[in-house]
């Protein structure tokens, strides 16, 4: 190791050693003492959470994450808008939801037919709509099917 790397990394990991024993000396920092949380998601914008879905949730006086796509967000924008309204998270799941060939149902928008750019715009195009439409900027993302892959590679 190069003598002049070595006051850098060692003030480096010193100054993670304090930071890690500052987080655990200073405990969890949750709301009113609670010591554990749930996140809530759903996918896809489906009509069934804006009729079922957020009445129930209201009830609960629970949030959620909803992972919308443009498409579906259409069918239902007054609601996606009170749901914004009643404080939950809109998330971004893609412009167009691409998924593996191996479903019958995306081969026509397979993740194996995508690049880095073209995934890249779909998600940009998606945020996007969601700002316009919305008014709030999703700080999240979902990937479509779960899946973490792009191209053929």
């Amino acid at each position: 190791m190069p003598r002049s790397a070595f006051p850098s990394r060692t003030a480096a990991l010193a100054l993670l050693a304090c930071a890690a024993a500052a987080a655990q000396n200073a405990g969890p920092l949750w709301p009113e003492g609670k010591r554990a949380a749930v996140s809530l998601t759903f996918d896809d914008a489906r009509p069934s959470q804006i009729d079922t879905g957020l009445p129930l949730l209201g009830r609960l006086g629970i949030r959620a994450t909803f992972f919308v796509s443009p498409h579906n967000l259409e069918k239902r924008l007054e609601g996606w808008k009170r749901a914004v309204a009643q404080g939950h998270e809109i998330g971004n799941h893609s412009l167009t939801h691409p998924c593996t060939g191996n479903y019958s149902f995306s081969r026509n928008n397979a993740l194996e037919d995508y690049d880095l750019a073209r995934i890249a715009k779909d998600i940009d195009e998606a945020q996007e709509f969601i700002r316009k439409q919305l008014n709030v900027t999703p700080a999240s993302f979902a990937y479509p099917c779960g899946l973490k892959f792009v191209g053929r590679g």
